[in-house]
Parts: structure tokens; sequence; C-alpha cells
């Protein structure tokens, strides 16, 4: 399978602190990736420098063999990369339908943008029950729900998701993540940073765990779930 996103050595600093440091990992087309590690690691700061919203300070980031390391968010969501942010920074004053519409906003292909409209509703049947609601209104599940339905408006080539399980319940995160496994299943690759460990490299068919802004541990999702070490530092006994 092609790689469809490559990270070289990339470092990232806030000021003269270097919050990741000299980073590789790719991404094979059509597979999900867990990106895991405890709280402070480096997840959510490797996030920001692949969607162009924090500067590496060296390295490379290649998408389609292209260098995109320079480039501004906007050019990078054009390129089909689109994040879920963390806290799913949805906006609390504009309908469901209003937020899914403007996750399209960089598309022209209006036949499209109804498709994946009613593909999204067809993913989560709550939105579409509450299309006319204010988003702030929804539930804290149904909020994820619409952040992730908003980014596959923009019909990403690589969705990169922070911390989807943040705030929820156990039943919705498992709800969530299986959602997220049938979305793959349409071909979508797939980044996902998450502290539940055991849930995301139960989806993931590769895995990279980071510690104080370094890779550790990088092999298949299911062999890290058994590697002692992980076992030891992030999913008990």
């Amino acid at each position: 399978m092609s790689v469809l996103l490559r990270v070289e050595d990339l470092a990232v600093a806030y000021g003269h602190v270097e919050a990741v440091k000299d980073v590789s990992f790719e991404l094979k087309d059509g597979e999900i990736t867990a990106l895991v590690g405890a709280n402070g690691a480096g997840k959510s700061t490797t996030l920001l420098a692949l969607s162009g919203l924090l500067p590496p300070k060296s390295g490379r980031i290649l998408f389609e063999e292209e260098d995109i390391t320079r480039l501004r968010p906007h050019e990078i969501v054009r390129k089909g990369i689109v994040q879920v942010a963390e806290g799913r920074a949805i906006l609390t004053t504009l309908t469901v339908r209003e937020n899914l519409a403007l996750g399209a906003y960089t598309r022209r292909d209006s036949a499209g943008v109804k498709d994946s409209l009613e593909q999204v509703f067809h993913l989560f049947p709550r939105l579409q029950d509450r299309a006319e609601q204010f988003a702030g209104n929804l539930s804290g599940g149904e909020q994820q729900m619409l952040a992730i339905g908003r980014a596959l408006m923009a019909k990403p080539r690589l969705l990169l998701l922070d911390e989807p399980s943040m705030g929820l319940a156990p039943i919705l995160v498992q709800e969530i993540l299986r959602t997220l496994a049938e979305i793959n299943r349409t071909g979508l690759t797939m980044l996902l940073v998450e502290q539940n460990v055991r849930q995301a490299l139960k989806i993931a068919r590769h895995g990279y765990v980071i510690e104080t802004g370094r890779i550790v541990l990088a092999d298949s999702g299911e062999n890290l779930l058994n590697h002692p070490g992980v076992v030891e530092a992030y999913l008990g006994t």
C-alpha cells in the first residue's frame, strides 16, 4: 500500500521549549494510524504542525510526495488534509446544518456537497434529526459527531482526529470509534490521536507511541496492544 503522508525529522517548539523532537513516521493510504501517549507527550502539537497551524522548527512533511511543510492552513485543507480539533470547536450559535455547510466552504461541486451531506446524515442520524437546532444545544457526543461530520463535508483525503473521545461516556466513545472504523472502510485515511490507548489501538492498523516529544515505539495496532511496555504504561495489567 502506498504512503500518503510522510513526516521526516519533525521538530516543533513553543518559544525555547521543544515539544516535538525529530519525529518521523508515515501514514499508508486507506489505513487508520494511531498516535498515542500521555498528556503533554506531543501528540496534539504534531497534529497542529501537520495542519499548518504551528510552523515546524525543522523537518519535512510530505503529502503524496509533495512538500507541504510551509503551506498555510487553508492551503493544506485544499490539499485534502482536514483536522477535527480537540474540544470540537463547533460554532454553537449556528445550526447543525450551518456548521456542516461551513465544512464544505472550499468546494464548488454543489451536487457533491449535497451527496456528502446525505452521507453525514446516514452516518449520524441524530444530526439529521437536529439539523435545524443550534449546535450549542447538542449533547457532548452529538457535538463530537458534528465536528467529525463537518470535517467530512470537506471531502478529505486524510482526516486528523485530536482526542475525539475526550469528555465522552464510555458507551459514546465506543460508538464514535466504531463510526470512524466504518468511515475508514470507505478508503479514508486517518491519523487518530488518543489518550484512550486501548480503544485507539483496537481500530488502528498501525500505531506510534510518543513520549516527551519522541517516537519510542512503532508497530501494528495489535502488537502494540500486547507490548509489555504499552501494557504497563497505558493499559494496566
